[in-house]
């Protein structure tokens, strides 16, 4: 817990560098391109200053980190998928096929995975193994994590990722793989926006309308059954969350403390984003959402953190894969504001004042 509590004091002094985004703005209007030309890319390396404090924050190096674990209600045949697939997916992380290594790969990303609660005698070489338990209890008989269990979790995702940044990193994203993880992370989404359960339950997998129904059933019962909530965020979070999602949460509250840029994903990461913000209040300053999820609760989720994705592409995997597409974006506007000449650094002539639009 004391890991956490410096982590949620340091966020709660972190405030964004306001003079730093504006001295980004105005030096943007100095490079060699009419004004505002860039578009999003410019807003993006105004929120880069605002964040670090560095009107050119020059990334190279970017982190993907996914966290695994499995889930209790799991057993309820909520996924099309068996619950096996966590450890084969893990698996395949490491091995570079899966979607989320392939992406992070082809993106210029580096790659970390961790075992935070897979079940069943389970080691692979390069996943790192920091497993709180062997899967979450069902939520439906009661909590699905102890309270002890759950910081333990988010714990472990802070210390990871304060090690990605003790290496250098400049930007990460987590990814996260757990079967089940969509039904928790909705009953999560209904205790923090005020939902019912069919506003915010959707198909994950691509489920049938039985299978989607017995979800429903299942958030509805693991709210009633446990009373989770959004007053008391880390206790809603041991009710109802899994420990990828509790070590995902670790991972934006080590960013935010450290004043890293850190790159929103789909569902089920924004969910972990959302409980984030709870928690420590002001983590979602130093956020970026990547892109607006095929998942029809998605919106709902960014409308509450209050951020804008950068782009939709349909996405719906989860796996950091949308994050990392995003990290290539966040890093195009690194350059353009590290790297391009001012008019007078390039020998250009300026644009006549008396000819262009007053700025905005």
């Amino acid at each position: 817990m004391l890991k956490l509590q410096e982590v949620q004091e340091k966020i709660k002094n972190n405030k964004l560098f306001i003079e730093k985004g504006k001295e980004a703005k105005e030096y943007q209007n100095s490079l060699i391109k009419p004004r505002g030309s860039l578009g999003v890319l410019e807003d993006i390396t105004v929120r880069l200053a605002e964040i670090t404090g560095q009107v050119k924050y020059n990334i190279f190096k970017k982190d993907v980190i996914i966290l695994c674990a499995d889930h209790g209600i799991a057993n309820y045949g909520i996924s099309a998928y068996p619950k096996d697939v966590t450890k084969h997916m893990a698996r395949n992380y490491i091995g570079g096929g899966a979607g989320g290594s392939v992406i992070a790969r082809a993106n210029g990303c580096r790659l970390t995975v961790v075992d935070v609660g897979i079940e069943g005698k389970f080691e692979y070489p390069g996943i790192i193994t920091r497993r709180v338990r062997e899967g979450t209890r069902d939520f439906t008989q009661g909590p699905a994590m102890t309270i002890e269990e759950t910081v333990k979790a988010i714990e472990i995702g802070i210390e990871e990722t304060e090690k990605l940044i003790k290496d250098g990193s400049q930007i990460i994203a987590p990814g996260e793989m757990g079967i089940g993880n969509t039904t928790a992370s909705s009953a999560l989404l209904a205790v923090f926006g005020d939902f019912t359960p069919e506003q915010v339950v959707g198909r994950g997998t691509l489920v049938n309308d039985e299978t989607l129904k017995r979800k429903i059933n299942i958030v509805a019962k693991g709210i009633e059954v446990n009373k989770p909530s959004k007053t008391e965020p880390l206790d809603a979070l041991a009710k109802l969350g899994g420990y990828e999602i509790a070590a995902t949460v670790g991972v934006y509250l080590a960013c935010a403390a450290n004043r890293i840029p850190v790159v929103v994903d789909g569902c089920i990461a924004s969910i972990a984003a959302l409980t984030a913000m709870h928690i420590a209040p002001g983590t979602e300053n130093f956020m970026f959402a990547s892109h607006k999820s095929a998942e029809d609760a998605h919106y709902r989720i960014l409308e509450l953190l209050g951020l804008k994705p950068l782009f939709d592409f349909n996405m719906r995997l989860g796996e950091a894969t949308g994050a990392s597409i995003a990290m290539q974006i966040i890093q195009t506007a690194s350059k353009v504001i590290s790297e391009m000449d001012t008019f007078s650094s390039g020998g250009v002539a300026a644009a006549d004042k008396k000819l262009e639009l007053e700025p905005k």
